[in-house]
């Protein structure tokens, strides 16, 4: 296993940082894409060295548009380990969620930095895995970047201080919207020359063993957010879903999950994703003295002036997308390096939560995923894992058109 070539200098000022990427869907060409912009923002570049996907022609159009020879273009579920070979400083990981943990755990053994898009995991023994990894990541000094990327949205990062001043007091409630369409843009039905493997990897957000469904794909974003503002993470959660109108797989089209973040604080979830409904994306709190609604406006009661922080985004470009990784090579030239690991496992975890209680009727709890070992929960994980895709046997595709339903074992 080689270990990651530290990024060529030119001069006193610019650095070339050579990155791989594995999963070169939207997400994972998006990446290349925003580091490049945000390396070159910075006076620096970035080289990509090689590229892994299920499906090889994916990986090589992404080679092909960013420059990379062809040759360091690698298909198939065990592709991953030859971009690990390679002399890539940083590696994007963008596959699908089931695979996160087992990627991560590769890139810090091979000693490179890490973009991890969220969410990291699908089931409870995925969540505890990464966990493990970014332990490991941080023992060697190796950064872990979030795809959570309202943490760095300067929208966000104006009002953060306010809100820990107390402009609007002691957070006491509040509702988190996760409701918009297009789900047909996400379904790729079965092809005859498909395996499951295969099927599962190309229509991999319709199926809870891939994606985590979308609750935990998707809304992650606004219940981080929830759990950032507040300070804390929720203890408990309850929930209800449904499966109305999805054609394969077997996730749920809606959710609405309590959660209770202790001393009588209560967030409610709302996600669904139908075509021809009202859509609504935020996270909307509410304060003793004001209300805020997180990427828009802080509002007081009494009417009193709200002065945002604009110190925290001076000279930062207004797509976050770009500016996360901003933040994240800024961190590898201080050496002051960025450690999200820990804060997109623990939104992961947060959604899990809420898919596990609808899925069951449940109250679920943190500690059931994480430490309590007597929890029926602790160990509801998925019938197949990431490795089972390198096996050389297909795996088992889970029953489709059809979804759990609360209250039964």
């Amino acid at each position: 296993m080689f270990a990651a070539a530290p990024a060529v200098v030119l001069g006193q000022s610019q650095r070339i940082f050579k990155v791989a990427v594995v999963g070169c869907g939207g997400r994972g060409s998006g990446a290349v894409h925003d580091i490049t912009k945000a390396a070159e923002r910075m006076g620096h570049k970035v080289v990509l060295v090689a590229a892994a996907d299920f499906f090889a022609d994916k990986a090589k159009q992404v080679c092909k548009s960013h420059g990379c020879d062809e040759k360091f273009a690698f298909g198939g579920a065990a592709g991953y380990k030859k971009v690990m070979e390679s002399d890539a400083e940083i590696v994007l990981l963008a596959a699908p969620p089931i695979f996160r943990a087992l990627h991560a755990e590769a890139c810090v053994k091979a000693g490179k930095h890490i973009f991890a898009e969220k969410p990291i995991a699908t089931d409870p023994a995925g969540l505890r895995a990464f966990l493990k990894v970014v332990e490991d990541a941080q023992a060697a000094k190796l950064s872990i970047l979030a795809g959570t990327v309202h943490r760095h949205n300067n929208r966000a990062l104006r009002q953060i201080k306010p809100i820990r001043d107390g402009i609007i007091g002691e957070i006491r409630g509040g509702v988190v919207y996760r409701c918009h369409g297009g789900v047909g843009s996400y379904t790729r039905p079965r092809r005859p020359e498909d395996t499951n493997a295969s099927y599962m990897a190309n229509d991999w957000y319709m199926f809870k063993e891939m994606s985590g469904d979308h609750f935990t794909e998707q809304a992650i974003h606004e219940v981080d957010l929830a759990n950032w503002f507040i300070g804390r993470l929720p203890k408990t959660a309850m929930g209800i879903g449904a499966r109305h109108r999805r054609v394969t797989g077997n996730t749920y089209d809606c959710f609405s999950v309590d959660y209770n973040y202790g001393d009588d604080l209560h967030i409610h979830a709302i996600a669904r994703q139908i075509n021809g409904c009202s859509d609504r994306c935020c996270t909307s709190l509410v304060g003793e003295h004001g209300t805020i609604d997180v990427l828009g406006k802080i509002k007081r009661f009494d009417g009193k002036e709200v002065v945002y922080d604009e110190d925290a985004i001076k000279g930062r470009d207004p797509n976050g997308l770009i500016m996360e990784h901003w933040d994240f090579l800024t961190g590898l030239v201080s050496g002051n390096h960025v450690q999200e690991g820990e804060m997109v496992a623990m939104a992961t975890a947060t959604t899990m939560m809420g898919v596990m209680a609808a899925y069951t009727g449940g109250t679920v709890r943190m500690s059931d995923l994480l430490t309590n070992q007597d929890s029926p929960y602790y160990n509801m994980n998925n019938s197949f894992t990431a490795l089972d895709f390198e096996s050389g046997q297909d795996v088992p595709l889970p029953k489709e058109e059809c979804a759990p339903v609360p209250g039964k074992a």
